[in-house]
């Protein structure tokens, strides 16, 4: 059997080991007493559910939608596409909308960061439109690149059909999958620094804008994210709060209820604060070893970490965790970015508690027979 070969069998077995995450800590969840139909709770970190009620159950999103809005918008100021001081003009299909607005004038101008304080803060519907079509030229297209983010996310049972979240037959959700987008939401801190604010003025302190998730004022560590409601969908919040290292997502979707979204969040993040706390494992595009590259360009790649991530522990038990990293010891070029190339295996004793993916930095490609006749020369005269 050639190398090639060996080499690509021992990485489909590999990688088939590195990418079985365990089943679980959490064999039994707890009995909480919640009035809310559909509810998850989850380590933002790791991703792990704590705890989850009919988390699968479709639903209306209503207001949840614009973190999915915001998302958008945040990740092109990041990506350099969009500037806070870049000026927004209201369309008349922007102001036609109503419900939760600012009042929006057509040909009113605003800067993208009043749009998203409106958005993030007083959840207007007409502010939602006016990003989306800034940003996409119209909203139907701005709602392509939501559908096609939630996919990218793995958000397998939404669907968006528009951007602010007024009650459609063709825009549905579940609990888990705002939990998905909200885990992606707090990795930006843009964000979630809009979400946090209790209240602020645009328009020359003219427009008060507050918000209506109010446990960003009462609740220890709350920073976000965001409250929705429509006739058909009912009450529903998607919450984080954070406390040192340690962060919870926990939504709530169908209350009957203003005050039950708010009270079942709380049960939730209550009873996770007080059982556990999160272990950074590794951190977005760090290294961790290089792994050989046979006949490659370049001898060697990096292995990095594709996201942050970690694993959730019982409180009490951080000590006893040990951290091993574990890469492939070849592989063949050429290599392409994000390949797998290994993974940060945590265990606590014997027990395999959780793996972080690494993956290649960077291209690699094979090399020219020039350089692969030079580089053999220069081994030789090194003693290699």
């Amino acid at each position: 059997m050639s190398r090639a070969r060996k080499n690509v069998l021992y990485l489909a077995g590999f990688l088939a080991a590195v990418l079985a995450w365990p089943a679980g800590v959490f064999a039994q969840q707890p009995a909480l007493d919640l009035a809310s139909p559909s509810a998850i709770l989850i380590d933002a970190l790791s991703g792990q559910v704590l705890y989850e009620k009919n988390a699968d159950e479709r639903n209306a999103p209503a207001s949840l939608t614009k973190i999915m809005t915001l998302l958008l918008a945040v990740e092109a100021i990041e990506a350099g596409r969009l500037g806070l001081q870049d000026i927004v003009v209201a369309s008349e299909h922007a102001e036609s909308y109503g419900g939760t607005e600012i009042w929006l004038e057509t040909g009113e101008e605003m800067t993208v960061e009043h749009i998203l304080l409106a958005i993030a803060v007083a959840s207007a519907n007409d502010a939602s439109v006016a990003i989306a079509e800034h940003l996409a030229g119209s909203e139907a297209e701005f709602v392509e690149l939501m559908n096609q983010r939630a996919r990218e996310l793995g958000m397998t049972r939404t669907n968006f059909g528009n951007s602010h979240g007024l009650d459609d037959p063709d825009h549905y959700t579940t609990a888990r999958d705002m939990a998905t987008l909200s885990r992606e939401a707090v990795r930006h801190p843009l964000l979630l620094k809009y979400t946090a604010i209790y209240e602020t003025y645009i328009r020359g302190n003219k427009t008060w804008l507050v918000n209506r998730n109010r446990m960003v004022t009462f609740y220890q560590g709350c920073d976000g994210l965001k409250t929705g409601w429509t006739q058909e969908a009912g009450y529903s919040v998607s919450v984080t709060a954070q406390r040192g290292g340690t962060r919870f997502i926990a939504v709530v979707m169908g209350a009957a209820a203003a005050a039950d979204r708010f009270s079942d969040t709380t049960k939730m993040l209550n009873w996770a604060f007080a059982r556990y706390s999160s272990l950074l494992v590794a951190e977005k595009g760090q290294s961790y070893g290089t792994v050989p590259v046979n006949l490659g360009s370049c001898p060697t790649v990096e292995a990095v970490a594709p996201e942050t991530g970690g694993v959730l522990l019982e409180k009490g038990s951080e000590g006893e965790v040990t951290r091993e990293v574990s890469l492939l010891p070849v592989v063949e070029a050429p290599v392409r970015r994000g390949d797998p190339l290994g993974a940060i295996v945590v265990r606590q004793g014997d027990r395999e508690i959780g793996r972080c993916l690494l993956v290649a930095e960077r291209d690699i490609g094979r090399i020219g027979c020039f350089r692969l006749v030079w580089r053999l020369f220069l081994r030789v005269l090194s003693g290699g």
